[in-house]
C-alpha cells in the first residue's frame, strides 16, 4: 500500500511534532479519511528525504509526529533548467506539472515579445504561489522530495543574464536534432533549454539567444505546442543523460 506524501513548508527534523495546515487537514481527514495513528510521509522540498510520521490530533486540525527519515533517490544526475517564454495559463500549469514529474531542476519563465498575456508586477506574487503549488502537487504524486525552483523575469535579456548553466540550447527549427547534439556534445554538468511561448520567439529574441551562446536544436519536423516541446525536450535529455536511461 502506497503511503500518502504531504509537503510541509517548514524544514523537517526527526523527532519533531508539527501541526498540519487547514487545507492538509481537510484533505487527509475528509478526502482520504485518515485518522490519528495513520502513517504518512512528509517532505519539505529542500532535503532529499522522506520523513516518516504518524498522524496525531492537534486541536481541530491534524498534526504529525516524525519518527524517522529515509533518503529519496529521485533527483536526476543531470540538472536541467527550462527557460520558457510565458504562455497561456493552462499551458504553463500543465508544463510545470509534467516537467516536475520528469525531474526538471529549475523553471525560469519570462515575458516574451509574443506572450499573449504578459505577467504584470502586481500579479507576480500570486502567480508564483500558484505555480509553486502545482510543482508541489507534482512532487507529492511523483515521489520527488526536492521541489524545483520556479522564477520569473521580465524579459529574455534578464533571463539569459541570470542563467548559471554551463550548456545552453535553443529550440529552433534551424538546429540539428536535440538527441544528436546531446550525444555528440554532452553537457559536462548542467543544461538550460530555451523555448518560446505560443508563436515562438521573435527574430530579435532568437538572435539574442544565439549571440549569447545558445546552440539551436530541433525536435523534428512537426510544429509542437509550447508545453509539448518543453516536455519532449526534457524527456529526451533525461533519457540520454539523466535518470531515464
Amino acid at each position: 500500500m502506497r503511503i500518502t506524501r504531504v509537503h510541509v513548508d517548514d524544514e523537517l527534523v526527526v523527532g519533531a511534532e508539527i501541526a498540519l495546515a487547514q487545507a492538509q487537514t481537510h484533505y487527509l481527514k475528509h478526502v482520504l479519511r485518515l485518522k490519528p495513528g495513520a502513517a504518512i510521509a512528509l517532505f519539505d522540498g529542500r532535503q532529499a528525504l522522506d520523513f516518516h510520521a504518524v498522524l496525531t490530533a492537534h486541536g481541530k486540525k491534524l498534526g504529525a509526529s516524525i519518527e524517522s527519515a529515509t533518503a529519496v533517490a529521485t533527483e536526476s544526475r543531470l540538472p536541467v533548467e527550462l527557460v520558457q517564454g510565458l504562455g497561456r495559463a493552462d499551458h504553463m500549469d500543465w508544463m510545470i506539472q509534467k516537467t516536475t514529474e520528469l525531474g526538471v531542476t529549475r523553471i525560469t519563465l519570462f515575458n516574451a515579445e509574443r506572450t499573449q498575456t504578459p505577467l504584470k508586477p502586481a500579479q507576480q506574487e500570486k502567480k508564483m504561489q500558484h505555480w509553486r503549488s502545482v510543482a508541489i502537487s507534482a512532487c507529492e504524486q511523483s515521489g520527488r522530495a526536492i521541489v524545483p525552483e520556479i522564477t520569473f523575469l521580465r524579459n529574455l535579456e534578464q533571463t539569459i543574464a541570470a542563467s548559471t548553466r554551463d550548456y545552453w540550447l535553443l529550440l529552433d527549427f534551424s538546429g540539428d536534432p536535440l538527441a544528436s547534439v546531446l550525444r555528440q556534445q554532452p553537457p559536462s554538468e548542467s543544461v538550460a533549454i530555451l523555448l518560446g511561448p505560443e508563436g515562438g520567439l521573435n527574430p530579435a529574441e532568437i538572435e539574442l539567444a544565439r549571440t549569447s551562446g545558445f546552440a539551436p536544436v530541433s525536435l523534428g519536423p512537426r510544429v509542437l505546442r509550447t508545453e509539448t516541446a518543453a516536455i519532449s525536450a526534457l524527456a529526451i535529455a533525461q533519457s540520454l543523460l539523466g535518470d531515464l536511461s
